[in-house]
């Protein structure tokens, strides 16, 4: 966490010819956003997508899965603007909503060699898998049909 800014910034610089995108979560993107600053200063054409949940989206998903929905420490708030983050630093900056304001952006910056921030207002209790449970190992991963399937009883 906190990690993909920075290597995708060396990735771009390694492989200046390719497009390189860089996903984070909200909380993740929180970590390390002053590396906007680098994106900006040598015009890295990297495009960032905000996957914007408002909280910590993995450990909120543990916490509701596994214990029983007792949140802590897991919700965000809405205090950072990431457009006007990106607008701060001189880089390109979007908001979305929908598949088709997504759309719409994919379409405006895919020849842009320029920066690009997007942000992704996704749903506050979105999940991501395969998910691995508590006290199990990587081949006891579990994936949305399964926990949709058992209702979370492991």
């Amino acid at each position: 966490m906190g990690f993909g800014l920075g290597a995708a910034i060396g990735a771009q610089i390694g492989n200046p010819e390719q497009t390189v995108v860089h996903i984070a979560g909200d909380g993740s993107f929180k970590m390390n956003s002053n590396e906007l600053g680098t994106v900006s200063k040598y015009n890295i054409p990297l495009k960032t997508f905000v996957f914007n949940n408002n909280a910590l989206g993995m450990v909120r998903q543990w916490q509701r899965l596994f214990c029983d929905a007792r949140f802590s420490e897991t919700d965000g708030d809405d205090s950072v603007d990431f457009v006007k983050l990106a607008e701060a630093y001189g880089i390109d900056g979007y908001r979305v909503r929908s598949i088709d304001e997504l759309e719409a952006v994919l379409e405006k910056i895919k020849s842009t060699k320029r920066p690009v921030v997007v942000d992704c207002i996704i749903d506050h209790d979105e999940n991501v898998y395969p998910i691995i449970p508590p006290g199990k190992g990587i081949t006891e991963m579990v994936t949305a049909f399964e926990i949709i399937k058992s209702e979370v009883r492991l």
